[in-house]
């Protein structure tokens, strides 16, 4: 099975999957680094940092919008 990432147009299955993942990741941006140095896991921009972690992944959703996740004071959420 292909990782949610690696999908070029999100269902949101896909989403919900990735968001499973980041939450298992927390607040550390080591452990963010990590899960998104993986082989399997393909993004297009990744920060991770004390101040700053977000994720944008490489495909779309359905309606063309990207789909970006952040940490919004201690949790992980889709921010577009």
């Amino acid at each position: 099975m292909d990782h949610p990432t690696q999908h070029p147009v999100y269902s949101p299955a896909d989403i919900a999957a990735v968001l499973t993942e980041l939450t298992a990741c927390g607040t550390d941006p080591l452990v963010l680094r990590r899960w998104a140095g993986r082989r399997e896991v393909h993004t297009a921009m990744v920060r991770a940092s004390k101040a700053l972690s977000s994720v944008r992944l490489p495909g779309r959703t359905p309606g063309g919008g990207w789909v970006e996740f952040a940490l919004v004071e201690g949790a992980w959420m889709r921010t577009r």
